[in-house]
């Protein structure tokens, strides 16, 4: 059966997705306080074209209750913890390597009164995990980790939800090794290759692999969806974890 046509719209068009009052100025004001890199900035400002993110929050916004309790590790400046804080959740929690970004990201939700927790840890090796989480949230970082594995992601993260919770992330596709010089990172293309990094993209996941993997590990793949527009082409699923 298809996906009715208004969730195939959903989630490509831009609506109700940007994080509301937080302007320009303030924001500039909040990255030069906490050094946070550059690179929040833009992802809080164009939060509503980020689709990957933005479908996987909306679907955990609309299985969960407000009162769930929701982590996201490799949170950043918490861009996508406040969105849904913003749509009424207040249990909130996230990690990540990046003090500055967590310190913008504890600023913005003092700015906009939105409980939130947030610590510094190691997403792939976490040292604290909460317990009986009603949801996960798990977008834009997993594919950038060297070594990272889907598997032992989903292995270590199952236990820290309860069973039926929701696990909702986004995978690169395995189309983006059809891209020419996809093995160097994207900025690196005009230089010679003896000066290029290797791809920013190390983990990349058609939808066939991502199902085995969610099986083997005590997921059920509930929902999901392909931007194939996207450069690189990115997929989102929405997990649910399975006795």
């Amino acid at each position: 059966m298809g996906v009715p046509i208004f969730s195939y719209l959903g989630d490509r068009l831009p609506l109700g997705n940007a994080l509301k009052g937080v302007s320009p100025d303030r924001l500039d004001e909040l990255m030069r306080q906490t050094g946070a890199p550059d690179w929040h900035k833009y992802a809080i400002s164009n939060r509503k074209w980020r689709r990957h993110a933005c479908t996987a929050c909306r679907w955990l916004n609309d299985v969960l209750p407000k009162d769930a309790e929701i982590f996201e590790p490799g949170c950043g400046s918490a861009a996508n913890l406040l969105w849904l804080g913003q749509r009424g959740f207040r249990r909130l929690y996230g990690s990540d390597l990046s003090d500055n970004a967590l310190e913008l990201g504890l600023n913005l939700a003092s700015m906009l009164s939105i409980p939130l927790d947030v610590w510094h840890d190691d997403c792939l090796d976490p040292i604290r995990l909460p317990k009986d989480l009603d949801g996960i949230l798990s977008v834009n970082w997993l594919y950038h980790i060297p070594g990272a594995s889907l598997g032992n992601f989903l292995a270590r993260y199952r236990h820290a939800l309860k069973v039926g919770g929701y696990l909702a992330c986004d995978m690169v596709t395995r189309h983006y090794d059809q891209a020419p010089d996809n093995k160097w990172h994207t900025k690196d293309c005009a230089l010679p290759e003896k000066d290029r990094r290797p791809s920013e993209y190390t983990l990349r996941l058609d939808e066939a692999e991502v199902h085995c993997l969610s099986c083997r590990n005590g997921f059920a793949v509930i929902r999901s969806t392909c931007f194939t527009l996207c450069w690189p082409q990115r997929a989102v699923y929405l997990l649910r974890r399975v006795e």
